[in-house]
C-alpha cells in the first residue's frame, strides 16, 4: 500500500493581529494624552520691603468673580495687563503685586497672574489677600 504523503504547507504569519495591536495602542494613547499647553509663571513670593527710589509696585485685587480691581476700578485681565505694560513702559511702576480678595478660588488668580506675565510685565509677585 502506497501512502502519499502531501508536503506541509508553510503558515504565513498574519500582520492582521498585530495591526489591530498598534491600532488599539495608538487610540488609547491618543485618548489618554493631554493637549493642554502647559507653562510656568514665574511669580515672586512677596514684595521686598527696603526701600527703593524707583515707583512703587502696582497693587491689583483679584475678586471673586474673576476681574481685577486696579486703583477702584474693575478691569478685565488683558485690558488691564495691557494698561500696566504701558505704565509700566513709562516708569510710572516698579512691578505687579497681585493679592486675590477673600474667599477668591485659585483659578481667577492664576489666570490673572497668567495674564500679566503673558502681557511681559517682568516682576509679578503674589501678595496677601485684603
Amino acid at each position: 500500500m502506497h501512502i502519499e504523503v502531501r508536503p506541509r504547507r508553510k503558515h504565513k504569519i498574519s500582520l492582521t493581529p498585530l495591526i489591530d495591536v498598534v491600532f488599539i495602542l495608538l487610540v488609547f494613547f491618543m485618548l489618554a494624552s493631554s493637549l493642554t499647553d502647559w507653562r510656568e509663571v514665574t511669580v515672586a513670593t512677596g514684595v521686598s520691603s527696603e526701600p527703593s527710589d524707583d515707583e512703587p509696585p502696582a497693587r491689583i485685587s483679584v475678586l471673586p468673580d474673576g476681574a481685577l480691581l486696579f486703583e477702584d476700578q474693575r478691569y478685565a485681565a488683558a485690558e488691564l495687563a495691557e494698561q500696566l505694560m504701558q505704565r509700566q513702559r513709562a516708569g510710572e511702576i516698579s512691578g505687579v503685586v497681585v493679592s486675590p480678595a477673600p474667599d477668591t478660588r485659585l483659578d481667577p488668580t492664576v489666570a490673572a497672574l497668567d495674564s500679566l506675565a503673558g502681557a511681559g510685565l517682568t516682576a509679578v509677585a503674589l501678595g496677601e489677600g485684603r
